[in-house]
Formats: structure tokens, C-alpha cells, sequence
């Protein structure tokens, strides 16, 4: 190993020593110069395995890594998307990765690559999607059911015509849930409904705005162009109303505003533009 790969090295350990997620520094062309203790344990490798180790026996992305990521990361100074590493066994680990070129004198002589482990995050999505289904299921027969995903989540799925009296119902349960649990996120889930009244609509807006007086953020998932019509027609206030195109994505929003890592960032909607539509 020439003198510049050692003192980068040595640079790198003493930067990454303590960190708790994965990072490796890489050469260019694949080979493997070091990895930290905590990137040791989550592709279950030894130090003693790091002689003549390569980017493809960790990633099955390494072609990818060294023809596009790297590359890309030189060329904006750093590099992030979702990938894949590869444990000694073979299993893969999901990971969002960070990559950021090293330069010495002006030339680019290795790329420091860090791995955030996403399995937990992935693991906590699918079994609040697990619950949710599994309470959808029990409470279908009802006709406002409230259902608890999470701790500080209630939800609330909306299905077939919404009138005023329906409306002021949805807006009592949903309240006395909120008030009852003390949750901080009420998701009203509008999917299953593909229009409203106006008076009905405004009364929806209504519901909303006493969640918020409760301490609660409401989230509108799901709005069919229909009823974005209907809101954006009216010109009825939207302030301080999340909306987002599915119960997935608001789930995530709420787990990410409680402090829980998930894997992709929500879409936030633009009524006007589904109106359109």
C-alpha cells in the first residue's frame, strides 16, 4: 500500500472510529482500504477478511457504485440514494447510503462510503401496515371506525358517500379518539370516497380544525379529484392540513414527525393539480 492510501486510511479510521453505522473507505477501482467496527459487524466480517476484500463482495451494487454513485459523488461532492449490502452469508441488508469522494492534491483517491442499516425501519412499516389491515379487518362493519396504529396514531378510513349527518358523526368519533388516547397524529384516510357535497365538505375542514385544537396534527390521506375539485372550488382553508396521496405515505410522515427512521419520503399533494387531473 502506496503512502497516500495509508495516511487516508488513518485519517478516516480516526474520523469513523466511534460512529454506529456502516463506513467504509474504498479506492476507485473497488478495493476495500477499511471498515469500521460497526460496518465489521453488519456485513459479519473479521478485520483479518479486509486484505484483498472489493466493493462487490459487500455490495451487489458494486458495478453501479463504481461506474455511477462514485462518479456522481465527485462530480456534486457527495452521493445519496437506497441500496443493498451484502453479509458474509449472502443475505442482504437494506441501507441509505452516503458516499463523498477523498482528494489528495486535487485528485480524487478514494470515496468514503456510509451505510445507515434500514431493516428496522422496514421491519417497523410493514408491521403497522400489518396492524392497520388486521383492525380494518375487525372494525369494516362500523361506520366511523377509529383505529389505533400506533401509540400517538389514530386513523380513521372513510369509505362510500360522506353527507353532513355522516360528517358530524365522523367528527365526534374522531374527536373522542383523539381526546381518549391523546394522540398527536389523526389521519383521516379519504380514499375510499370519490365525492362530497360541498356543505359536506366544509364540515370535513371542520373536524380538522378541532383536532388541531386538541394538540393533535391532522393528516388527509387518499383525496380522490373529485372531491380536490370540491376543496379547491370552494376555496376552503387548507392551512396547517397535511395531505399526502396514501395511507403508506401518512403513516410514514407521522412515524418520521415522532422520531422513528423509514426508508422514502412522502409526497406531499397539490390539490390544484389533482383537480385538474
Amino acid at each position: 500500500m502506496s503512502a497516500e492510501p495509508q495516511s487516508n486510511v488513518a485519517s478516516f479510521k480516526a474520523m469513523f472510529a466511534g460512529l454506529a453505522d456502516f463506513a467504509a473507505l474504498v479506492e476507485p477501482s473497488g478495493a476495500v482500504l477499511h471498515i469500521n467496527a460497526s460496518g465489521l459487524r453488519l456485513v459479519d466480517r473479521a478485520t483479518d477478511e479486509l486484505q484483498g476484500l472489493t466493493i462487490d463482495q459487500l455490495s451487489p451494487h458494486a458495478a453501479q457504485l463504481i461506474g455511477d454513485w462514485i462518479p456522481a459523488a465527485v462530480a456534486a461532492g457527495q452521493w445519496e440514494g437506497e441500496a443493498e449490502l451484502r453479509r458474509s452469508d449472502g443475505s442482504s441488508v437494506p441501507v441509505q447510503l452516503t458516499i463523498a469522494p477523498i482528494r489528495d492534491d486535487g485528485r480524487v483517491s478514494a470515496a468514503a462510503i456510509v451505510a445507515r442499516d434500514l431493516s428496522e425501519g422496514l421491519r417497523l412499516e410493514e408491521e403497522l401496515q400489518r396492524r392497520f389491515l388486521q383492525q380494518e379487518a375487525i372494525t369494516a362493519a362500523t361506520s366511523t371506525p377509529i383505529i389505533q396504529v400506533w401509540d400517538d396514531i389514530v386513523t380513521m378510513p372513510v369509505v362510500g358517500l360522506v353527507d353532513s349527518v355522516r360528517a358530524a358523526d365522523m367528527k365526534n368519533t374522531l374527536l373522542e379518539a383523539v381526546s381518549r388516547t391523546g394522540a398527536r397524529f389523526a389521519i383521516v384516510d379519504l380514499t375510499g370516497v370519490d365525492t362530497v357535497d360541498t356543505a359536506t365538505a366544509d364540515h370535513l375542514l371542520r373536524v380538522m380544525r378541532a383536532v388541531r385544537l386538541l394538540g393533535a396534527r391532522c393528516v388527509i390521506t387518499g383525496i380522490q379529484p373529485a372531491v380536490a375539485q370540491i376543496i379547491v372550488g370552494l376555496g376552503l382553508e387548507l392551512q396547517g392540513v397535511v395531505t399526502l396521496r396514501s395511507l403508506r405515505e401518512g403513516l410514514r410522515f407521522c412515524l418520521r414527525r415522532l422520531g422513528f427512521r423509514v426508508t422514502r419520503e412522502e409526497q406531499v399533494l397539490d390539490l390544484a393539480a389533482i383537480a385538474a387531473s
